[in-house]
Parts: structure tokens; C-alpha cells; sequence
């Protein structure tokens, strides 16, 4: 890990390396370094704002690389309670599984389409599309969902519900897909489009598939739904991974 200080000269990117994430061994190591420097600064409960713009700007990050470290670090203590309450193996088949509709479509979406994807240091796979707010169905959304349902049929869960955003354009035409889809491979449950999914969750009753951090922060138990999807698909490819950054291994000082 590295030592920061005020003073000293950051490893930054080379000049016309703007379109990131870069897969060079450069880059990663850039990242991985930003990371670490991320890291300690949430374990001693700096603001996750200002970390991050100062990190950033000792490393000269463009903002798909702080979008990274953003969405795949958190502190150490937040990362292993969400670990905690993942589900591994296949016993989350035997309770109700209620999923954050269009967290898990958009992830999966992004990765037919080629966007990056981080797996971050609590245990979630996340996309980095930002694309919550202009999603638009198309035909890679149809691909997706077919994806969804071969591994739903494959692994059989007892009921699953999907909660989609309603305020999202075509959020009653996905729900209507996924309808679909459930109707087709015979698996019991509801899609709907709600105003506000995070809402409907009965978080005490059943296992959540979602990687927002706040729902795995209100979940009892929670599933990387879009993971097991992509895994078994053939199409998990990773920008980043932080799986690693849990322990701080050497100290840091400021």
C-alpha cells in the first residue's frame, strides 16, 4: 500500500488515457493503489465524498475510475457485515426471493453490451452504466432477461417477486417480459412496476437479489442474483475486482 502525503508526487495517468477503464497493468496498478488509499480513509471515518475527490485528485482519476471506487470499496466493517448476510450455495431456493428489478436487469444488460463491471470488496457485482436513470428497452434488454430466466429455471427457487421502478421509462413493458418469462418456465410469483421498490421489500420474509448498498445494508439475507446469472452464462469479465481489499496490510500514514 502506499504512503500518502501531502507533499508527495502521485503516479497519474499518462497523457490520452481519458477512455477508462484502461485493462493495461499500468492502470490497474493506478487503481488498485487509489483504492487502497479509498480504503483507509473509510475505516477512520472520513466523509466517502471527500475521500473519494481526494483520492481522485492525488491520482488524477477521470470519473469512470472514481465511479470504480465509488461503487466497489467500502470500509472494512461495512464490507464483512454485507458479506455476512450473502447467500452461497443453492439453500436461498427454499425461501421467497424478492429481487430489485431493474439493479439486477441493468447489471446483467451491461454486461451483454460489454460495459464494465467491478466486483467490489463486499462480495456485490456492480456495473458502472449509470444507466438507472436513461434506461431504455432494447433488444439487449430482451437478451438479458432471457439470461435471467435460464438460470431461474435451472436453479428452481420456490416464488420470486420483481420489483421494477415505475418512475423508469418502460418499466411496465420489463415487468410485462419478466411476467412472461415466469409463465413460460413455470415459476411461481409476480413482476410489478412500483414507485419505489426499496419500499415494497419485506426484507424480514425473504432473500433480496440486488447489489444497491442500502439494500443489502436493510436485508436480512441477500443474493448476487446478476452474478450466478453472468457466471453460468459465460459472460462475467471483470474491470476491477476488490474482493481482496478487506485488511489493511501495512500501515498508512498521512
Amino acid at each position: 500500500m502506499p504512503t500518502l502525503s501531502g507533499r508527495s508526487e502521485a503516479p497519474s495517468r499518462p497523457p490520452g488515457t481519458e477512455a477508462s477503464p484502461d485493462p493495461s497493468a499500468e492502470w490497474r496498478q493506478l487503481i488498485s493503489r487509489a483504492a487502497a488509499d479509498f480504503f483507509f480513509f473509510q475505516n477512520r471515518g472520513y466523509p466517502r465524498s471527500a475521500a473519494l475527490e481526494w483520492v481522485g485528485n492525488r491520482y488524477r482519476l477521470v470519473h469512470l475510475d472514481r465511479m470504480l471506487l465509488h461503487r466497489g470499496v467500502s470500509s472494512a466493517e461495512a464490507a464483512l457485515r454485507r458479506r455476512g448476510k450473502r447467500c452461497r450455495g443453492a439453500v436461498w431456493r427454499e425461501q421467497r426471493l424478492v429481487v430489485d428489478g431493474h439493479n439486477v436487469h441493468i447489471t446483467v444488460e451491461s454486461a451483454l453490451l460489454g460495459r464494465p463491471l467491478l466486483l467490489a470488496n463486499d462480495g456485490a457485482l456492480r456495473d458502472l452504466a449509470g444507466e438507472s436513470a436513461k434506461f431504455r428497452f432494447r433488444e439487449a434488454s430482451a437478451l438479458a432477461a432471457e439470461a435471467i430466466f435460464r438460470f431461474l429455471e435451472a436453479l428452481r427457487p420456490v416464488e420470486v417477486l420483481f420489483l421494477f421502478d415505475s418512475p423508469m421509462s418502460h418499466s411496465g413493458a420489463l415487468a410485462g417480459l419478466y411476467r412472461r418469462h415466469m409463465k413460460t418456465v413455470g415459476i411461481d410469483g409476480d413482476a410489478r412496476a412500483v414507485p419505489v421498490p426499496e419500499r415494497e421489500i419485506p426484507y424480514r420474509q425473504c432473500v433480496v437479489a440486488s447489489s444497491d448498498s442500502a439494500v443489502l445494508d436493510a436485508s436480512c439475507h441477500w443474493l448476487d442474483l446478476a452474478h450466478g446469472v453472468l457466471e453460468m452464462s459465460g459472460r462475467l469479465e471483470l474491470a476491477a475486482d476488490f474482493s481482496s481489499l478487506i485488511c489493511e496490510r501495512s500501515a498508512v500514514s498521512l
